[in-house]
């Protein structure tokens, strides 16, 4: 199918904002639809069959820029690794161009791809004239010049001897499956060997969301293909889970809708009844990225599942990108994943309850794929696994470090400074830096005392005058900070644990220079309730966040610094930041409760009634061990 243009709703929105708004108006518009570099796709399945656009992938530097790799990749790994180094994609003729112009390739990484980049490599890495004359001239080419060459074998344990004579040319080799160690081991005849398992690109497959109306409104999917003359365990597993959720669609609207990879071929991969009923077409990789997000629940069954390192590559990017994934049982799951972050069920019965509770819960599935994004962003990200490659390369001595951390707080409220102090002392995951300014009266020096007691080791106490701004209160803590990334904490909300860390997670896969929270959590003290605000505004880029969770690199802070005044310094900074051609980020909802006192302490004037009007009930309490999870 090919790539459409953008929609004409699209347009008519865009000049109805103009005409009405002006630039301005429309500018806030676009930042909030995520124009301008944000990913955007678009699903529709009707009778006719489906249509859907092609997820943007972003336009962004890869993460090791100086670092130049020939390589030789399926089309899902080149645009995998493509965003951690500069990628040279070599081709049989080319190539001895290519690893030396602009300058000579600093790594040779070549997977155990059938075709590779493209088809300009088929029938070179296997088969029966394997390795051909091309790769084995590369690889003895690059160990002249004493350039390292790795090897991942991602077919194992299937395909290890198809791939096993070109893994003998290389000086390091990677397999997907653990258990075949010793048997490279014994016949490479070295120990150059490691495991490299499936991962999730955080620039490709992260959580941010299509528009209002599309993100999650169909409910249950699966891709791939249906064997009907070979692997019967793999049948089995589709029979259970499709089965399950064939039986449960029709409690829900759309109910079971299936992509088939090889649709109208070969018939010995086609869906059979009543699954064939469910098919709705047959989508290249990049419009199943924008599919994925369209759907309540990603279903997936194992190719392996007595292996301990072979976890599904879906399993990583569904999760990523913000669909909870049910799954039959693999011992890889249990290793990669907590039970609350990927479910397992063995059983239909277990399958069908499963199925039927993600679809009817969104706070079900948003905690589930919460969780298991936090697992995926600290563990098992493209980044890891290239780091783990490079390491044994010789080429890196340690994996990457995150950015530092100057949390910024600005307070008139003294009997509020151990509160904040405690909140930030509890954070984890970050290297940690405490700015606390007194705007109104000097911190005493009780206050470092209590910091080093909770295990704050590096504190900075500033007094600002109580007639100056808020805002010059704010610049006064950005100079004075060290971290990296700086973030303003109120001194009476609630951070969750991992707080600071999932910001930081966000600012990396959404590449905006402003990440927070629009969709938040508030209790109400008068009340005693958790109410949710904005959630439609969850995951999106957009124009404002809470000024209590702006997040941004330093660097930021220092060319856009708040407006001097004492109100709408956050809105001012946010704005400023548009205006100038930068991206504000609404993150998760979790880790984040605003507090509303019943009394006093607060300047906005909204009564209860006005905030439960405009906002969905959670529940009563607090609910700490749900939203600040």
């Amino acid at each position: 199918m090919p790539a459409r243009g953008p929609r004409v709703a699209d347009l008519r929105r865009a000049f109805w904002h103009l005409r009405h708004g002006g630039v301005d108006q429309l500018r806030r518009h676009l930042a909030r639809r995520g124009a301008g570099g944000a990913p955007i796709g678009a699903v529709h399945v009707g009778r006719h069959g489906v249509e859907v656009r092609p997820w943007q992938l972003p336009d962004r530097p890869p993460v090791r820029a100086g670092l130049r790799v020939g390589a030789v990749l399926d089309d899902f790994s080149a645009l995998a690794y493509r965003y951690e180094w500069d990628q040279v994609l070599l081709t049989p003729d080319e190539w001895p161009t290519q690893v030396r112009e602009p300058r000579m390739i600093d790594l040779l990484f070549v997977e155990s791809a059938w075709h590779g980049n493209g088809d300009a490599w088929q029938y070179h890495l296997t088969g029966p004239s394997a390795p051909r004359p091309a790769v084995v001239e590369l690889v003895e080419w690059c160990r002249d010049q004493g350039v390292p060459t790795v090897f991942w074998n991602k077919e194992d344990p299937a395909h290890y001897g198809d791939f096993l004579d070109t893994a003998r040319l290389f000086d390091h080799v990677f397999t997907t499956d653990e258990r075949r160690l010793e048997d490279y081991r014994r016949d490479l005849g070295h120990d150059r060997v490691g495991v490299l398992p499936f991962a999730a690109q955080p620039a490709v497959h992260n959580p941010v969301r299509l528009a209002s109306a599309e993100h999650q409104s169909r409910d249950v999917v699966f891709a791939g293909m249906y064997f009907a003359h070979r692997h019967p365990e793999r049948r089995e597993q589709m029979d259970l889970l499709l089965g399950a959720a064939d039986r449960v669609s029709s409690r829900m609207d759309t109910g079971l809708e299936i992509y088939s990879r090889y649709l109208g071929h070969d018939d010995r991969y086609q869906f059979p009844p009543p699954f064939d009923s469910r098919v709705v077409g047959s989508l290249d990789y990049q419009r199943m990225l924008t599919a994925t997000r369209a759907y309540k629940v990603v279903l997936n069954v194992n190719s392996v599942v007595d292996s301990p390192s072979m976890c599904a590559r879906r399993i990583f990017e569904a999760s990523a990108s913000g669909t909870p994934v049910v799954s039959t049982p693999s011992e890889a799951i249990g290793r990669f994943f907590a039970d609350d972050e990927v479910l397992q069920v063995g059983a239909a019965r277990d399958a069908e309850w499963t199925i039927r509770a993600l679809v009817n819960s969104p706070e079900l599935r948003d905690r589930t794929v919460h969780l298991a994004q936090r697992r995926i962003w600290g563990e098992h990200t493209y980044g890891h696994r290239v780091d783990a490659v490079l390491s044994a390369a010789g080429l890196a001595a340690a994996p990457g470090r995150r950015p530092s951390v100057s949390a910024l707080v600005s307070t008139n409220r003294p009997h509020q400074v151990e509160h904040v102090l405690r909140q930030l002392a509890a954070q984890q995951e970050v290297d940690l830096q405490v700015l606390v300014l007194g705007h109104g009266f000097e911190l005493d020096d009780g206050v470092p005392a209590l910091a080093a007691e909770l295990g704050i080791a590096d504190l900075v106490r500033l007094h600002a005058a109580a007639s100056d701004p808020l805002g010059t209160c704010l610049n006064a803590l950005v100079d004075a900070a060290d971290g990296e990334v700086v973030a303003k904490i109120d001194d009476d909300d609630l951070y969750g644990p991992q707080y600071l860390s999932d910001q930081l997670y966000a600012l990396d896969y959404s590449g905006a220079e402003v990440v927070g929270k629009q969709a938040h959590h508030m209790y109400l003290e008068s009340l005693g309730a958790t109410i949710l605000r904005f959630p439609e505004r969850e995951h999106r880029y957009t124009d404002l966040v809470m000024g209590p969770t702006i997040v941004t690199p330093r660097a930021v802070a220092l060319a856009s610094p708040f407006a001097e005044v004492t109100r709408g310094e956050d809105t001012g900074f946010l704005r400023r930041i548009v205006a100038e051609g930068g991206r504000v980020y609404s993150a998760d909802r979790f880790g984040f409760v605003q507090v509303r006192r019943c009394a006093g302490g607060h300047t906005w004037g909204a009564t209860t009634a006005e905030l439960l009007a405009s906002s969905r009930m959670v529940g009563y309490g607090r609910l700490e061990s749900h939203v600040l999870v």
